[in-house]
């Protein structure tokens, strides 16, 4: 790629501060670090925002060559779960009793809605791509797999606490997980029942924001 250029929307600049600041004043407040990781979170949720912004502005200018857009797709791929998972960072309200509940709900509730919202814009990136070669039908068949895929990555997350780098780092861990997924009910019916749950929340996020963009 040649250009690394991308515009982060203005609306998430300010739920990014909020975030931020509600986690160092937690700690300056309750002298509480057991939500520091946020952060880190909503890091990894900008990564495949960032490189999806890379990939459209290098597509729209025909400077993307066919390996370079399999290469950092597959990349976007294994990143982009991250980008919603933070909404399942909800479950620690009030874990903390030293901190009020209502206090974790503004943090927690600001730091899944960036990463959320980064998710929605990313995932819009990259349907904006294969518009430009698909039909209508397919792209959309193709975004609905891509949707499939970031729910089963977030189940993976949270009930398994596998990250996008194992795949890599602990490969043979990663697909002795994945087969115990599919081998023990109790772990399949979990992946059916919260994976459904993911996809239908990401697909109506995605459907009701792609609305309030085109006003």
């Amino acid at each position: 790629m040649n250009k690394f250029k991308f515009t982060i929307p203005k609306p998430i600049y300010v739920l990014l501060i909020l975030s931020c600041l509600l986690n160092i004043f937690r700690i300056v407040l309750f002298n509480k670090y057991s939500l520091v990781y946020v952060i880190w979170n909503i890091f990894l949720a900008f990564l495949p925002f960032v490189i999806s912004s890379i990939i459209l502005n290098n597509s729209m200018a025909n400077k993307l060559s066919k390996f370079n857009l399999i290469f950092w797709g597959i990349i976007w791929l294994l990143l982009i779960p991250n980008s919603p998972y933070i909404v399942t960072d909800l479950i620690h309200i009030g874990e903390i009793r030293a901190v009020p509940p209502l206090y974790d709900s503004f943090l927690l509730f600001s730091s899944a809605w960036t990463g959320l919202l980064l998710g929605l814009y990313s995932i819009s990136h990259i349907e904006q791509i294969l518009k430009m070669k698909y039909t209508q039908k397919i792209t959309s068949l193709i975004i609905f797999v891509i949707m499939l895929f970031i729910s089963f990555g977030m189940f993976l997350g949270r009930f398994l606490r596998f990250n996008s780098w194992d795949i890599l780092a602990r490969p043979m861990t990663f697909i002795n997980g994945i087969g115990e997924i599919f081998t023990n009910s109790n772990y399949f019916l979990g992946l059916l029942l919260y994976t459904s749950l993911f996809l239908f929340f990401i697909f109506m996020s995605y459907i009701s924001w792609k609305s309030t963009q085109t006003k």
